[in-house]
């Protein structure tokens, strides 16, 4: 959820990449500071790219804040969710 709350909050990047601050998540999301907080997302971010929900690249000297883009299925159901039909 916070993946898809940062693309909306990005203004819905049409390619559905996004940078993410893997610090950031693991301090929004409750977890332990330090390294075990960091481990975590990355291992959830790893689950999430196992079942196609996301692509991963880890890119550039800072090898722990990815890009992060959003399979176009999560991104049609986020915009379903955040903009339902007129009726």
């Amino acid at each position: 959820m916070l993946l898809v709350l940062q693309w909306l909050d990005e203004r819905r990047p049409a390619d559905g990449t996004i940078a993410l601050s893997v610090t950031t998540a693991a301090a929004e999301l409750g977890l332990e500071p330090g390294r075990a907080g960091v481990m975590s997302v990355l291992a959830a971010l790893g689950d999430l790219e196992e079942r196609g929900l996301v692509r991963v690249a880890l890119e550039g000297p800072v090898r722990r804040d990815p890009r992060v883009t959003l399979s176009d299925g999560l991104r049609r159901d986020a915009s379903a969710v955040f903009d339902p039909p007129a009726t």
